[in-house]
C-alpha cells in the first residue's frame, strides 16, 4: 500500500535465504508460514500494508535454519528490491 518512498528500511527477513526481500508499491509476496520470516523494523515514517493468511494445504517445507543463522548483518545488508520489470526473482 505504501510507496517505498515513504518510509527508510522495512521489508521482510527470511531466515532460510539470510535475505531481506523489499517490494515495490503493489507487488505481493507469497511463501509458505512454516518459513521463519518477520517484519524488519521501518526508521521513519508509515509502512501500511495487508496481511493474508490462508490454509487447508501441507506444502512439505521445512525450515531447517537456526537462530544462529539470524544475523543482523544479514539483515542489513543482503537487501533485495524488486522492480516492476522484473522478469524472474533471483533467490
Amino acid at each position: 500500500l505504501s510507496h517505498i518512498s515513504e518510509y527508510p528500511g522495512g521489508g521482510t527477513y527470511i531466515r532460510c535465504i539470510r535475505k531481506t526481500v523489499k517490494l515495490n508499491q503493489g507487488q505481493v509476496l507469497v511463501h509458505p508460514g512454516e518459513l521463519y520470516h518477520k517484519g524488519v523494523d521501518i526508521t521513519s515514517g508509515v509502512r501500511s500494508l495487508i496481511v493474508c493468511f490462508m490454509d487447508g494445504f501441507d506444502p512439505q517445507i521445512f525450515d531447517e535454519s537456526q537462530s544462529c543463522d539470524q544475523d543482523a548483518d544479514w539483515e542489513a545488508q543482503r537487501v533485495y528490491t524488486y522492480s516492476k520489470s522484473a522478469d524472474t526473482d533471483d533467490f
